[in-house]
């Protein structure tokens, strides 16, 4: 594996997993079912993701990192729960683009980019879908 795409595809990783853990303290501390069960989903795409990224990295020559990024404790670090499913948002944002990034240093086919493919659209849907379902959801609690 090249050594700019593991680095990148490990970026990643680390960053999955810290959405994870994002995702897990913002679950414990939302009261509103629904909001619970979307933020769930959201974060067993996460864990997913990280899965799927280690296999890949593995399975294709490089070795996984076993770190977390830091977005986690940026996350919790927040008041409110509006701001902290705001700074989620962007985190997703910052996760379809570092995943195009990657995109670019894979070979124009095989596993990697297809993963890669997949893993962005889903960033990106799940940017425009959760924006939505953010403010719908935070309307209802206010």
């Amino acid at each position: 594996m090249d050594a700019a795409l593991e680095k990148a595809l490990n970026l990643l990783l680390e960053s999955e997993r810290a959405g994870v853990l994002a995702l897990d303290k913002l679950i414990a501390d939302v009261k509103q079912d629904e909001l619970k069960k979307f933020l769930a989903g959201s974060r067993a795409m996460e864990q997913r993701n990280a899965e799927e990224l280690e296999s890949l990295i593995r399975d294709n020559g490089g070795k996984p990192s076993s770190g977390v990024g830091p977005f986690a404790r940026k996350v919790a670090a927040l008041g409110s729960i509006r701001d902290r499913l705001n700074l989620m948002s962007r985190g997703q944002e910052w996760a379809a683009r570092k995943t195009e990034v990657a995109l670019a240093l894979a070979a124009a086919d095989g596993p990697i980019h297809d993963y890669l493919t997949a893993m962005a659209n889903r960033h990106r849907a799940e940017v425009e879908w959760g924006r939505a379902e953010v403010i719908r959801l935070t309307s209802l609690s206010s």
